[in-house]
């Protein structure tokens, strides 16, 4: 499956989130920056509930920055790779210095884009979190975890894309995944988009204001 842009990614999988039959009183649409944050807006339109947003950075490896061996927000528990850790031999100081710098990272794209972590947006709710695909799974486990902590009541993922291995790494983090496309050849997110023109920080910001 091919997405002519995010919007059509949304679009599609309002269609699903639908088929649940959610009370959307009580649903939060929760985007993943920043290119699910077009991809949650078009949910959050489409179902007319509220849209908000969690800044997740991943934790790169010492000689390979985008090789994630985690994840980190503002605050809260990082999640690690600890096997992944372990087989490229990456210190705990390393480790305990990423998670300090793409926390102070995260505070400030938070700042940027005018949201917070406020338990109040997700207690008690059913929060479905949307990405517009995912590589690792490492963001989105960190978002379930932050997300639990901050006393949401159901997790639901919806994205358009995801390997097979990366499902099943994230089936006992959420009470249920919606995948668009579950492929086990997924090499890039953007192979599944005819469009996957980056989302930048002033655009997340908007498409965030205008919700």
């Amino acid at each position: 499956m091919v997405f002519e842009n995010r919007v059509h990614a949304g679009n599609l999988l309002t269609a699903e989130i639908s088929k649940l039959k959610l009370d959307l009183k009580n649903v939060t649409v929760c985007a993943i920056p920043r290119g699910g944050v077009a991809v949650g807006a078009a949910v959050s339109q489409n179902l007319v509930v509220p849209l908000a947003a969690l800044v997740i950075k991943k934790l790169g490896a010492p000689t390979n920055p985008e090789l994630a061996i985690g994840a980190v927000a503002s605050h809260g528990e990082p999640v690690l790779d600890r096997w992944l850790i372990a087989d490229l031999g990456v210190t705990s100081d390393f480790v305990k210095k990423e998670v300090r710098t793409k926390r102070k990272e995260a505070a400030l794209r938070e700042k940027f884009l005018g949201v917070a972590l406020v338990r109040s947006e997700f207690e008690g709710k059913v929060v479905v979190v949307v990405d517009d695909g995912l590589a690792t799974g490492q963001t989105a486990k960190a978002a379930a975890r932050i997300l639990r902590q901050n006393k949401a009541s159901r997790l639901i993922l919806a994205v358009p894309c995801a390997s097979p291995s990366t499902i099943d790494f994230l089936k006992d983090d959420y009470d249920q995944i919606i995948c668009l496309g579950v492929d086990p050849n997924l090499e890039a997110v953007g192979q599944y988009y005819r469009d996957f023109r980056p989302v930048d920080d002033e655009e997340a910001k908007e498409l965030l204001q205008r919700n």
